[in-house]
């Protein structure tokens, strides 16, 4: 594993115990931030049965994705300084962007849908490079045409491809780069909740708006 691949199994696992933290306790400012991440440091390696938290990480789930890290700094970044550097569309854009990604390879990989289609095998470069690269250009147009219309989660995705292009995790894959079943997980969660909140608020005849995660 590259150095770099290394520090980012510990990394993100960093993030996201520290902004449960902060969501938990209520906590927001710098001080509440250094409580809170220092809790997490020592829970992430803390010796779980014998090895440090990222080791069980990666033998559930191969990588954490960019988007991921992304909405995990932002999300703290927010309750330390009381603002969020997404709006609520850069928030919907995330979520949604995660939830079709989810729908579009996971029932593929448990082998649900059409027999002959593999939606994760699109994103390897050395089975067939047309295939990796229909799928990095589907998400090029994405992140393009977000940041054309001033979406900032458009920045994440192009990092994202930035780091597959330079090799920055072990994995080859470009599916590992953009999408992981934590931000999965949180953008199917947070698509309903922006669902049902649109339907509550529509029968109140209010407009709706999507609660930030931060």
């Amino acid at each position: 594993m590259s150095g770099g691949a290394a520090v980012w199994t510990v990394v993100v696992p960093w993030l996201l115990l520290t902004w449960v933290f902060l969501w938990v306790s209520g906590r927001r400012g710098w001080w509440g931030c250094f409580v809170c991440g220092a809790v997490a440091a020592a829970v992430v390696m803390f010796p779980w049965l014998g090895h440090p938290l990222p080791f069980w990480t990666r033998a559930l789930m191969a990588n954490f994705s960019v988007p991921l890290a992304g909405v995990l700094v932002i999300a703290v970044a927010g309750r330390v300084s009381g603002k969020s550097l997404f709006t609520s569309a850069d928030w919907n854009a995330a979520w949604i962007f995660g939830a079709a990604g989810a729908v579009a390879l996971y029932p593929s990989a448990l082998g649900l849908g059409p027999r002959n289609l593999d939606a994760y095998a699109l994103g390897w470069p050395w089975l067939f490079w047309g295939q990796s690269f229909v799928l990095f250009a589907g998400v090029a147009v994405v992140a393009a045409f977000l940041l054309w219309r001033c979406n900032r989660f458009g920045i994440l995705l192009l990092l994202a491809l930035l780091g597959y292009s330079v090799g920055f995790q072990e994995s080859e894959n470009l599916w590992d780069y953009v999408l992981d079943p934590v931000f999965a997980a949180a953008a199917i969660a947070g698509v309903l909740r922006l669902g049902f909140r649109g339907l509550f608020l529509r029968n109140r005849g209010e407009a709706p708006r999507q609660k930030r995660l931060s």
